[in-house]
């Protein structure tokens, strides 16, 4: 009777000991599977690895653009393609020079008076022509009751009519130029009228 009671007891204990250990083994291999990533709760998949993208082609050389794209048209092998073609600036004074030489109380002959013409009404005092190779210079020194605002209007309508363009300045002395001329403009006040001063340098190229 005790034998069979001490069987029965160990049986019983042995069957105890049997269960823990496989509790703890049972424990371990999901603590090693979830440390290392191949157990994971039913019901969540894992993600799977991202594929890379193909890298995108450019465009072929000589492409024809199209509405979007980023092909360039090539390069026109013309550089002057497209520009209006530049017209050559003619000088105002051309060959042959006029004879030089100063006259007093009057207009030297051949004085281009398309360029310094005199204000009407003026009085001229005196004019004179120089010339050098190419180059020709003159002056035109007149009065006139004409007031100085109305004498700087008048040169500066005629010389902007002739192509030339106003240098920045004052009042005191206008000048304008161009590719083969420079002419310049001063006033004197006086008691008897407004006298004017012009010179001027032309080359004929």
């Amino acid at each position: 009777m005790s034998g069979n009671t001490q069987g029965s007891a160990l049986t019983t204990a042995m069957k105890v000991t049997i269960a823990v250990v496989g509790v703890l083994v049972v424990a371990g291999v999901v603590i090693i599977a979830a440390l290392t990533g191949v157990w994971q709760p039913e019901g969540e998949a894992q993600p799977s690895p991202t594929a890379s993208a193909p890298p995108t082609a450019g465009p072929l050389p000589g492409a024809t653009p199209t509405a979007g794209s980023e092909v360039l048209p090539p390069p026109t092998t013309d550089p002057g393609a497209g520009l209006p073609p530049l017209k050559r600036s003619m000088p105002l004074v051309t060959a042959p020079l006029p004879e030089a030489g100063s006259r007093s109380g009057g207009l030297m002959p051949d004085l281009p008076t398309s360029i310094v013409e005199p204000l009407p009404d003026s009085s001229i005092i005196s004019s004179s022509i120089a010339t050098e190779d190419t180059v020709m210079q003159l002056s035109l020194v007149g009065s006139v009751a004409a007031t100085p605002d109305e004498i700087r209007a008048h040169y500066r309508s005629l010389w902007a009519s002739l192509g030339l363009r106003e240098e920045p300045g004052d009042d005191a002395t206008i000048a304008f130029t161009g590719p083969f001329e420079t002419l310049s403009l001063t006033i004197d006040v006086t008691g008897t009228g407004n006298r004017y001063a012009i010179f001027g340098v032309f080359r004929t190229e």
